[in-house]
């Protein structure tokens, strides 16, 4: 079919999925939409319909809608950054960003990266489940399946390197009839498809031996046993601690606002803080990845951002060993979500979630009541069920909620791949979940490009290794001790729900990525994260801050931006 036909085609799928009008054209495989629809789920549709279409390559959505959001480049604030020169600038300072960042300072490259944030990690990253998922229900023969059995069987090995608390716990698929058991072999039979390992079948008392206490009803399981999860927030540190040791420079508050290309190759990015001349561009920017490739002159695709929200546990109520699913929960799966879970952390809490929903907005954090009472209506059930003896899931022992939005396209497929128009610009793109279980196979796909094109000379001073400084909490007795006779601060506990010591938030504050706000210490020490989520901490943790960094307490933010915790000064009432 031409492409003028394939056009006509699109639009007239569009028109009977949406009932809308519809302007379509198409480029090299490229859709592109135009139009004005009544909503942003017709939107939406529009665009999936577009891409269900095999000819279809990719598809750039300019449809509008009432509601939808524009992205609005922010000002530049000065050129201290104009003048300096790097063979790689990687846009992005998520997982993928700081895998990538990793994966290249093994070869003899001068490499920045930039992040708009005031901490790395802070968009898709700091909102993910921390689950390290196996290529299940990933559909096969996509880019993302690939990446996802790849990086899944890579962990083991980057989570040693990194030294990263990281546990295979395995998902739980449980039967609870006779007729469910009949579907355990297809459940057996799909992750071999998949190219997971051979799972596990488990009758009661293999169940017993991974997950104690299951109903009497439950007789046979099926154990992923590749499932894995990981401390998210310590795990962004460390790539970019490792990252740094080996050269890679880091520039945050530092947001792209465009991009040169001369004689159809990177020459420079243009940034808020002035331009940095490079020759190899890796645009890894997550919900606004589509924006660099239209600041290049790339604009191939179109992210529209999927929000999940998650409810997390007290850490006194654990449940579960496991990710524990059941046939019921399989079966409620949408088209473009694997649908969420019951989820333990590396840190002892419980999850549920997340939810996913079509936003207007690419930054809509926003938790709301009725994706609470969602989530917890739809896995609460199920966990009494299954687990009858245990203690009943309670909304009283939720602690905290927090969601994030996922940088889809519509093929929602991932894109690993150098620009077919502009040289020297590698797209790592359109990463959604399974992402964090895919981002080192992703960062080797990146590297393998850029070698392959580049040729670069090896860093014979790579370092593969870094340690990390284990938290007061984790240390015995006598550990304890000797550190607090070394520095008295590690004698005082500053936070009490997670047993955190004011050492170590001075450490984090002064460390190579150094923390700037009340929640990069929490991402780093783990101070907030608690039960009282902040309730007691959170005004010690403020004069902290400001102390270290020599900072008035009105000037010290929650998460960076004006999210100021003081609005003023009080009078001081004499006692």
């Amino acid at each position: 079919m031409d492409e003028e036909k394939l056009a006509l085609a699109i639009q007239g799928e569009i028109a009977q999925a949406t009932g809308e009008d519809v302007t379509v054209s198409v480029r090299d495989g490229i859709a592109e939409l135009m139009g004005r629809f009544g909503s942003l789920q017709k939107a939406v549709d529009a665009g999936h319909t577009a891409a269900g279409l095999e000819q279809v390559r990719q598809v750039v959505n300019d449809i509008d809608y009432p509601g939808k959001v524009p992205v609005v480049l922010p000002p530049k604030i000065s050129d201290e950054l104009t003048g300096k020169e790097f063979d790689v600038v990687i846009v992005g300072g998520g997982v993928i960003g700081l895998a990538v960042a990793r994966e290249l300072s093994r070869f003899d490259l001068r490499i920045a990266l930039i992040e708009r944030h005031h901490d790395l990690g802070m968009d898709q990253t700091a909102h993910c489940n921390a689950m390290i998922h196996p290529a299940l229900l990933t559909e096969r023969g996509t880019l993302k399946w690939e990446m996802n059995y790849k990086g899944n069987a890579m962990w083991d090995e980057v989570a040693g390197q990194l030294d990263v608390d990281f546990k295979r716990i395995g998902t739980l698929v449980v039967a609870e009839n006779s007729d469910e058991e009949l579907f355990l072999p297809g459940v057996v039979d799909l992750a071999r498809s998949q190219n997971d390992p051979e799972p596990k079948v488990l009758d009661r008392e293999g169940l017993d031996r991974i997950e104690p206490g299951l109903a009497p009803n439950v007789r046979k399981g099926v154990l992923v046993w590749n499932t894995g999860i990981i401390g998210v927030f310590e795990l962004v540190i460390a790539y970019a601690e490792n990252a740094w040791t080996n050269g890679v420079q880091f520039y945050l508050n530092t947001s792209v606002i465009g991009v040169q290309v001369e004689d159809g190759s990177i020459r420079a990015v243009d940034t808020t803080r002035g331009t940095l001349k490079t020759r190899i561009l890796v645009n890894a920017a997550g919900l606004y990845a589509d924006k660099i490739a239209e600041l290049a002159g790339d604009r191939f695709f179109s992210l529209h951002p999927r929000k999940g929200e998650t409810i997390i546990f007290d850490k006194a109520y654990r449940p579960v060993n496991t990710v524990l699913a059941t046939f019921s929960m399989v079966g409620e799966r949408s088209a473009y979500s694997k649908g969420g879970g019951i989820i333990p952390t590396v840190d002892g809490n419980l999850q549920f979630g997340p939810t996913a929903e079509e936003v207007y907005d690419r930054e809509d954090v926003a938790t709301t009541a009725v994706a609470r009472e969602t989530l917890f209506s739809r896995f609460a059930p199920s966990l009494e069920r299954v687990k009858p003896h245990y203690t009943k899931p309670d909304r009283g022992a939720i602690i905290t909620q927090f969601a994030g939005c996922r940088a889809a396209t519509y093929k929602e497929d991932f894109i690993i791949e150098p620009s077919k128009k502009v040289k020297g610009l590698v797209h790592v793109v359109g990463i959604q979940s399974p992402g964090l279980a895919a981002a080192p196979a992703i960062a080797e796909r990146a590297k393998e490009i850029i070698v392959e094109n580049w040729h670069p000379a090896d860093n014979v001073k790579f370092e593969s290794r870094r340690k990390r400084s284990k938290h007061f909490s984790e240390l015995d007795q006598k550990e304890r001790m000797e550190l607090i006779r070394s520095n008295p601060l590690y004698g005082h506990i500053v936070c009490r729900c997670e047993h955190v010591s004011e050492g170590e938030i001075v450490k984090a504050l002064h460390g190579d990525i150094a923390a700037q706000s009340i929640d990069a210490i929490k991402r780093r020490t783990r101070a907030g994260s608690g039960r009282c989520q902040g309730g007691f901490c959170m005004p010690r943790v403020l004069e902290i801050i400001s102390r270290e960094s020599n900072i008035g307490k009105q000037l010290v933010t929650k998460n960076g931006g004006k999210s100021f915790i003081l609005n003023g000064k009080v009078k001081r009432v004499r006692e």
